[in-house]
């Protein structure tokens, strides 16, 4: 199915930031579906298809056409036609989208580790802007005591979960810096707190405010929760 057949809607965020709510209100929406994490899939994409333009570039740079040559072939490659088919592969085998469906997208927690550094990052974000058609990223926050001793954020060490949140927190905000028309910021317990602020939010999405709907989700245990 051609990208363009869907909006997409992109929740990054890291673990225990209250994404699964925000996924939840989104889902609301008819016409919308947002699935949850892959383990990060669009990332090993993403350098699959880095890795095939590097290839492509290295037979550009270097002639490769004889078979003895260590890149033989690279000038071939078609890295465009493969990026194309892999995010295709995605939304019909990933996302999935159910008939009817207008928004698509998923949330992920996994934003630290599996990055080199900041400047992979970037580039990430920019491979999501520029390849899925009319993209938006909702960057989900929380505050970082409540992260450090939720589930089983609480029985790593202190420092190692604030050092996740720290350099996602950078990351996040250095894209809301670069791409501000595509971007939008959710601190989870401000936009609890006060549920009037999913208004902005929707708004920036395009999508249906109902105030009545998010009140019921707001009110409603998930199911990931642990029962008191």
């Amino acid at each position: 199915m051609p990208l363009n057949s869907y909006r997409y809607i992109f929740i990054i965020t890291y673990a225990r930031s209250g994404s699964t709510l925000l996924m939840s209100l989104l889902n609301q929406c008819a016409g919308v579906c947002i699935r949850g994490e892959n383990k990060a899939t669009l990332y090993h994409l993403f350098r699959a298809s880095q890795a095939l333009r590097e290839t492509f570039r290295r037979g550009q740079n270097s002639p490769q056409e004889d078979p003895d040559r260590p890149w033989f072939g690279a000038g071939a490659t078609r890295p465009a036609r493969f990026r194309r088919q892999l995010l295709q592969g995605f939304v019909r085998d990933a996302l999935v989208p159910p008939a009817g469906t207008k928004v698509t997208g998923c949330k992920e927690i996994r934003h630290h580790h599996p990055f080199a550094d900041d400047v992979e990052f970037a580039a990430y974000i920019r491979f999501l802007l520029e390849n899925f058609p009319d993209a938006r990223l909702v960057f989900n926050s929380r505050n970082r005591a409540d992260v450090c001793r939720s589930a089983w954020l609480a029985q790593r060490p202190r420092a190692q979960v604030e050092g996740m949140i720290t350099t996602c927190e950078r990351r996040f905000a250095s894209a809301m810096a670069a791409h501000p028309e595509q971007c939008f910021w959710v601190d989870h317990d401000a936009f609890t707190a006060t549920p009037q602020r999913y208004e902005a939010l929707f708004a920036f999405l395009d999508l249906p405010h109902d105030s009545a709907r998010i009140a019921q989700v707001l009110d409603k245990p998930l199911l990931h929760q642990p029962q008191k």
